[in-house]
């Protein structure tokens, strides 16, 4: 009883302050700015992290139709670095963040960079690639200094933004209100037996008519790039919601150990040294495994940690349409324009 007081008004707090600030955003006292060019495309959520917006932002760049060039901008999250900064093949997770690195060393030809001031950024971005047609803003929902031409809201289908709470009492960012803003939702993660009318029937209470719902999977890719011979892993995971991960590998492998991590979590030279050691402990049928993302914050360890570079590897991740997945980018095409 009384932990619920002591998180209540904060939560209550925390909302009036954001629902204030974006009542001011909306009468246009506090300012945001639009950008004639490049199209803005901002990819967030309601909550804090853990809704699928990275595996949908590398959807969308894998699969961009059109000959328009596209690039991605972030905040750079969990960096140790200030302002604008462009991310390079070479760069390093202390330098740009976890998730923009992940960004490059996926598409290496697609210009990516983190700025934590979104206007600045993209005026930079355009600035130096003029051939910049869309820029996807990742995680900018709450960003109202720039504003988007098209704005997606990420959820999960078992955390669902409207069954939660305002923080520290849950993990929303904003009042559930703010579902208004967006001009589609995205439900991630959503399992093999779905009930989508059901879900839909739950979503619309909260979810205008004129905001089309789109369903996707999370499918899991082969593990990079260990030995066959490796049949048992010890996971290591940062991120915000570990379970699913956790669970796959399970349901596939015989998994030894688990150690689990704060999202975007630096990892110290002393816990990377401890891997390490573990790391020549193992035998040969035994590797660490972690996500792609978690595996960015390891590559400049390896040099001094070449142990660890041999025995840890990364389980690939991506975004698959249950259905509509025609309809989603002809629903953008129109958005767009295109």
């Amino acid at each position: 009883m009384m932990r619920t007081i002591l998180t209540f008004i904060p939560a209550l707090l925390f909302k009036v302050i954001s629902s204030l600030r974006n009542l001011l955003f909306d009468c246009q006292v506090l300012s945001s700015q639009k950008f004639a060019s490049p199209l803005i495309l901002v990819i967030g959520n309601l909550s804090v992290g853990g809704t699928g917006k990275s595996p949908l932002v590398t959807y969308i760049v894998q699969h961009w139709p059109w000959k328009s060039e596209v690039g991605v901008l972030s905040r750079g999250y969990g960096r140790k670095t200030k302002g604008f900064q462009w991310v390079q093949p070479l760069s390093t997770a202390k330098d740009v963040g976890d998730e923009p690195l992940a960004y490059k060393k996926l598409f290496p030809n697609v210009p990516v960079a983190v700025c934590e001031k979104r206007p600045m950024g993209v005026q930079k971005m355009v600035d130096d690639f003029p051939f910049l047609d869309t820029v996807i803003l990742d995680d900018a929902f709450q960003h109202r200094r720039i504003t988007g031409n098209l704005n997606i809201v990420c959820t999960t289908y078992n955390k669902p933004f409207f069954e939660d709470q305002m923080m520290p009492m849950g993990r929303l960012r904003e009042s559930i209100s703010g579902i208004r803003r967006a001009d589609a939702l995205f439900v991630n993660r959503c399992p093999q037996d779905l009930n989508e009318s059901e879900f839909t029937r739950k979503a619309r209470k909260y979810v205008p008519a004129s905001i089309p719902i789109f369903y996707t999977h999370i499918q899991y890719g082969q593990i990079v790039s260990p030995p066959a011979k490796k049949i048992k892993w010890h996971l290591l995971a940062g991120i915000a919601d570990p379970l699913p991960f956790s669970e796959y590998v399970s349901s596939q492998f015989q998994v030894v150990s688990e150690r689990i991590f704060p999202d975007h979590h630096a990892f110290s030279n002393d816990e990377i040294s401890e891997l390490n050691q573990m790391a020549q402990k193992l035998p040969v049928d035994e590797g660490i495994l972690t996500t792609h993302k978690d595996y960015m914050r390891f590559i400049d360890s390896f040099s001094s940690f070449p142990d660890l570079k041999e025995k840890l590897h990364y389980l690939p991740i991506e975004m698959s349409f249950v259905n509509q997945e025609k309809e989603f980018w002809a629903w953008l095409a129109n958005k767009m324009k295109r």
